[in-house]
């Protein structure tokens, strides 16, 4: 609710330093809000800055490995917010990995059989010629033909071995068997020879079958670069093909012979007509040819596997707010130790102050953004410096309440496993904040209490939007369902709705995120609405009374008691000042109905209304309700029975403080007069002036009370009541007819005089208001037939009944006083 106090406080240290500085008094209250802002948005950003207060990790070093570790909690060892922490030995292990994935990189040289077969054909026929000049020659030729004609053999030198070498292999230093070379001279390295030699080349390299053979240059090589298989370069194309490890295709030299050994032991494959001597050295020869025609790259191997090492992300081990690290009791093993020594590196002074600031901002930034909305969307919307000072601690405690829930949940669901975490969590009654300043405060209150709770819940618990919405809309439920709640039952019904409420929100959010119908969903939500329903209440009715006692609230509950008419207050106020006792209770009855006709407190505007004059308590013989014939003042000047008149209202407010009445009670005192004359003497002080020249103008301010005007719309009801009752008692005939002109005509001059345009009242209501008076005062002021002669007589002895006074059908008598 809005100020002014009861009475006007004194300056506060902040409205003094304005003042010294000339600031005004609306600096003041700016700089206490202001001061009171950032009060609040330390204190919450403390309590929801991850980690704050939450224990302290520990020091693990290698002596603690395989040891069994001790924690403060029973829940052990949980981190206070997220991190992100690289595992070196981990992300080494994979770097590893990814270069043994890596295929070793072998270059295929395709055209080694073509040059063998070149070689060969080369050396052959040189060879050939050879032998044919040699023999052509004169120093060859034989001094006697032999009998028959048989080749004669020939002898080769040592430098025509190394040059047919030379010619086959490149070089001279190749050792070929000298027995090899001297057969195939025998054979005068003929074309069958030649050919033999060539076909044994090419079933080494499959030159004749479909499919190439890829010769390294031993097995162990390629055993040595893992069983991945090989990747294969074409030097030639630029092309690449990747062949498993264990491919026929891929052989080595030695199984490259075999083969050549297999198929030269099948009859008829290998010069059948020739002697073995000739077999057996091209099939030498031919072996000693075949050489590799895939060799291994180490280079560019080396290269791929760093290239994929690089690529590798390191290792993180993602650790979030509230997950456990290293329970109590648990052997500690070198995970744990990467994690501790992580969160430590990642956790230091500077890290704790970025939350403080951040989580401070945060709060800062969601109350100015709501506070700034919520004024300008809703006009009665106006929170005192009281009332920010209780949003304040109570968002605090709140949110330290919601701290240790956290806590002892972690560590309840530790031993409970079978129920889920969230559980917990949703138990916590978080919509009991918002029920309790809907019940002190007002709806505008509670719904920005509720925004600001709800976010700051969410960002708590992790940054979850779903508890987030989760307690925004439980809030806003608890908000409405107590407005209704007049008594304790009343708030056990709201709890149960919000319960209710919170059931289906749990399990729409748990389908929203997919996670289904499951037992864990089914529980969540009973815990949601078991924890709602019996600790929201519990909450609401602990800490009322406490909260009217320190910031003198009235909640409804307290409302009854001051209804209740066995009040000191009115005890003494019956005594001293009956007329105007009886004149409260006239107005209480009528601003109760008229406040459930238009949507107000009627439980406030009854208590407003009983207690709106007991300041006539004081001086009661100076008003008319309460004087029996003689009138104190008609002795007494005009101005002075202004003052005196005006007076009612300050000792109103002094017994208010006496019997510290709630600050919206104790504001219907002087707010049900407003800003309006004293009507009767200001207009006699008037008439007296009439025909008097020279005489000073008259002070209008020694005859109007000093306000507000009704700052709340209880307040204005007994302002429109007060007048409406004083007017209509003064009706000489109180005729529906005429009790309807004179509602409707105070209404009208009350409106007319601006009385009304501080507070939430429209013309809808203003009608609606008229109709209930006017009903209520038709019951007051109701009509009884005339009784007949002897009615009223009873009793044979003819005993005769008094009433307090008659009343004709027509209405021309009306009661005495009682109203009956």
């Amino acid at each position: 609710m809005a100020e002014p106090e009861s009475s006007p406080p004194g300056p506060s240290p902040l409205d003094a330093l304005a003042h010294r500085f000339r600031l005004g008094p609306r600096w003041g209250r700016r700089l206490t809000s202001l001061l009171l802002l950032l009060t609040v948005s330390v204190a919450a950003g403390f309590v929801i800055s991850p980690g704050l207060f939450s224990q302290q990790i520990p020091a693990l070093t290698e002596d603690h490995l395989g040891k069994p570790f001790r924690a403060n909690s029973p829940a052990g060892f949980k981190a206070g917010r997220d991190y992100e922490i690289i595992h070196e030995a981990m992300t080494e292990q994979r770097r590893q990995e990814a270069r043994g994935a890596v295929r070793p990189v072998y270059d295929l040289s395709p055209g080694v059989l073509m040059e063998i077969r070149a070689s060969v054909g080369t050396a052959f026929q040189e060879m050939r010629q050879r032998l044919a000049a040699k023999e052509a020659s004169p120093e060859a030729a034989a001094p006697e033909a032999p009998p028959k004609a048989q080749p004669r053999k020939l002898v080769l030198a040592a430098e025509e071995r190394e040059h047919f070498q030379e010619l086959l292999f490149g070089r001279k230093d190749v050792a070929l068997d000298p027995d090899d070379v001297q057969a195939l001279a025998t054979a005068r390295f003929s074309e069958v020879v030649e050919q033999a030699t060539v076909a044994l080349v090419d079933r080494a390299y499959g030159f004749s079958e479909p499919t190439p053979v890829y010769i390294a240059n031993s097995r162990e090589e390629l055993s040595r670069q893992g069983p991945q298989g090989l990747t294969v370069r074409d030097l030639r194309h630029n092309g690449e093909q990747t062949l498993p490890g264990a491919a026929p295709t891929v052989v080595d030299v030695r199984e490259a012979h075999m083969e050549m050994d297999r198929f030269a032991s099948i009859p008829g494959n290998l010069l059948p007509d020739s002697p073995g001597v000739q077999r057996r050295a091209v099939l030498r020869l031919a072996k000693r040819l075949v050489r590799p025609n895939l060799t291994i790259n180490l280079a560019e191997t080396d290269a791929r596997r760093r290239q994929a090492a690089s690529a590798v992300k390191d290792a993180v081990i993602s650790i979030k707010k509230g997950q456990r690290v290293i329970g109590d009791g648990e052997l500690v093993n070198e995970t744990h130790l990467v994690a501790i020594r992580g969160m430590r590196s990642q956790t230091d002074r500077l890290d704790l102050v970025q939350l403080q600031v951040g989580g401070t901002g945060l709060v800062a930034l969601l109350v100015s953004a709501t506070y700034l909305f919520c004024r300008a969307a809703f006009r009665r919307f106006r929170p005192t410096r009281k009332d920010a000072m209780l949003l304040g601690l109570l968002l605090v405690s709140m949110l330290g309440l919601l701290q240790v829930w956290v806590s002892i949940a972690d560590a309840v669901q530790d031993r409970y496993t079978a129920i889920p975490l969230e559980a917990f969590y949703y138990a916590f009654p978080v919509a009991a904040g918002a029920m309790l300043v809907r019940f002190v405060l007002s709806e505008e209150l509670a719904l920005f209490f509720a925004l600001v709770l709800a976010c700051l819940c969410g960002v708590m618990l992790g940054n979850s939007l779903a508890f987030g919405i989760y307690a925004l809309v439980g809030a806003l439920v608890a908000a409405d369902r107590v407005s209704s709640a007049k008594d304790r039952v009343g708030l056990f019904k709201a709890g149960l709705g919000t319960g209710g409420i919170n059931l289906l929100a749990v399990i729409c959010l748990f389908l929203a995120e997919g996670k289904g119908l499951t037992p864990d969903t089914l529980i969540t939500a009973v815990f949601a609405c078991a924890g709602t329903a019996l600790a929201v209440p519990v909450m609401v009715m602990a800490l009322t009374p406490l909260i009217e006692s320190v910031f003198g609230y009235a909640s409804d509950l307290k409302l009854l008691e001051l209804a209740n008419l066995n009040h000191p207050a009115l005890k003494e106020l019956i005594v001293q000042a009956p007329g105007t006792y009886h004149h409260s209770i006239i107005i209480g009855t009528l601003v109760e109905n008229a406040a459930e006709a238009i949507g107000a407190n009627p439980l406030l505007a009854r208590s407003c209304a009983y207690y709106h004059d007991i300041g006539k308590g004081r001086n009661p013989l100076y008003f008319g309700e309460n004087q029996k014939g003689e009138n104190k003042h008609d002795s007494l000047a005009p101005a002075m029975s202004a003052v005196i008149i005006k007076r009612h209202v300050t000792e109103g407010l002094e017994m208010a403080r006496q019997y510290r009445l709630p600050k919206l009670v104790a504001d219907a005192i002087p707010q049900h007069h407003g800003t309006r004359l004293v009507g009767y003497f200001f207009h006699k002080a008037v008439k007296e002036q009439e025909g008097k020249e020279g005489m000073p103008p008259i002070d209008e301010s020694i005859y109007r009370y000093p306000g507000p005007k009704p700052q709340f719309r209880e307040a204005a009801l007994v302002m429109i009541a007060d007048a409406v009752e004083a007017s209509t008692r003064a009706l000489p005939e109180p005729t529906t007819p005429r009790l309807q002109a004179q509602v409707q005509k105070m209404i009208n001059l009350i409106f007319s005089e601006g009385q009304l345009d501080e507070c939430d009242l429209t013309l809808r209501d203003l009608n609606l208001i008229a109709q209930s008076f006017l009903h209520t005062l038709e019951g007051i002021y109701h009509a009884r037939p005339e009784y007949p002669a002897g009615a009223l007589q009873a009793g044979p002895k003819g005993a005769a009944l008094t009433v307090a006074g008659t009343a004709k059908q027509d209405g021309k008598a009306r009661p005495a006083g009682t109203g009956t």
